[in-house]
């Protein structure tokens, strides 16, 4: 079985990749790093279906994106390019090859901003970033055989160029170093252990749609520094608590997800946030 991970050597690519290796799947990679299956920056369509048309993949996973919400706030070209443009290339290929492939587009939280229930079908918009990332899956839904999967993620990175956000706060904790987190931001966010078992899962059972990924229950950002630092035994009083101003800082405060959707799809046990931290080796 051939699978292709486009953008395969940043945060979520490369943990896929070594997940796919390790259960026996040939796995291919794209991205602009040169140790990549393909160079690419991805806005050439004739690149990615000459790659495509010679390779013929089962599945497609997509973890390409500008995930700066700062840069894509100031530079909407930017943003587009890098997460709509790609998509359509991809989705556009293989309508053109005729492929019966899976195709999982990694989405994300931020299209969701509700004290309400953020299930599957209450979008709601809030900056470019989540913008172009909801314009990403309506380029992707062209295709017949989409997964869409909104998550957001964390662990250990595997990955040369780019740190996890729990990288961020175990570094600066073990230098000492204080670290702002907002006390007012709620997310669901799961390991990365648990996002790429969901993956496996659904392709599969040849699953299509759009499914909410996320833990069985919420936290907010600085308490969920806490439970890390606890994890580690790292000194917490490093941790400063914030409020975040949405019309200052452009982030939506409430992204918790609802997964029932997706609970009565798989098998696998939907974590709690500390389940997850405990997934970690200290």
């Amino acid at each position: 079985m051939k699978a292709i991970v486009f953008g395969g050597t940043g945060l979520l690519g490369s943990s896929i990749n070594k997940y796919l290796k390790v259960n026996k799947y040939s796995c291919l990679t794209t991205s602009k790093n040169k140790r990549s299956n393909l160079k690419t920056d991805h806005l050439s369509k004739n690149i990615i279906f000459k790659f495509l048309k010679k390779n013929k993949p089962s599945l497609i996973i997509n973890c390409i994106a500008e995930t700066n919400v700062d840069l894509c706030n100031k530079d909407l070209v930017h943003a587009y390019k890098s997460n709509v443009l790609t998509v359509k290339n991809i989705t556009t290929s293989l309508k053109e090859l005729k492929y019966n492939c899976l195709f999982v587009h990694i989405s994300t939280d931020q299209v969701y901003s509700s004290n309400k229930k953020n299930n599957e079908k209450n979008v709601n918009i809030t900056n470019n970033y989540s913008y172009t990332k909801f314009l990403s899956e309506k380029e992707a839904l062209k295709y017949k055989k989409t997964l869409i999967l909104r998550t957001n993620f964390y662990g250990p990175s595997s990955s040369l160029n780019r740190k996890s956000f729990t990288d961020y706060i175990v570094f600066n904790l073990k230098k000492k170093k204080k670290i702002k987190l907002p006390s007012n931001i709620f997310f669901n966010p799961v390991h990365l252990n648990f996002l790429n078992s969901v993956i496996l899962e659904l392709f599969k059972k040849n699953t299509t749609g759009i499914y909410n990924v996320g833990s069985k229950n919420f936290i907010s950002k600085y308490n969920f520094g806490v439970l890390l630092a606890k994890k580690f035994n790292l000194k917490k009083k490093y941790l400063i608590s914030y409020k975040s101003v949405f019309k200052k800082n452009n982030r939506p405060l409430n992204t918790f997800m609802h997964t029932n959707k997706l609970m009565k799809e798989i098998k696998i046990k939907i974590p709690t946030i500390q389940d997850g931290i405990n997934n970690f080796k200290s």
